[in-house]
């Protein structure tokens, strides 16, 4: 299991709609950019960048922003609620060489 420490700086959207919405566009971005990665091959542009490997990674990011700034406008503790998530996780048995209970 790999453990993530980052860091987001939120910011408020318009409209508790557009907030909840937004997610949904960068998830479906995401997985845009996901398949282009996976029908292409390594495209290194000048500066040593894989093109499509760094869409992916910036159609990830957004989908956490979106994630985050939906959280925040709601007050949610994100640490909590990770804290929970894994604990499904764990008793579904998703973690490497874990089972479920």
């Amino acid at each position: 299991m790999s453990r993530l420490t980052i860091s987001v700086n939120t910011f408020r959207m318009d409209t508790d709609k557009e907030a909840a919405l937004k997610p949904l566009e960068e998830a479906a971005e995401a997985f845009g950019a996901w398949q282009e990665y996976q029908r292409g091959f390594p495209f290194i542009a000048f500066g040593g960048c894989d093109v499509y490997k760094q869409r992916l990674a910036d159609e990830i990011a957004d989908v956490i922003q979106a994630a985050c700034n939906l959280a925040d406008r709601h007050g949610i503790d994100l640490q909590e609620a990770m804290e929970c998530c894994e604990e499904r996780n764990r008793a579904r048995g998703r973690y490497s060489g874990e089972q479920a209970g």
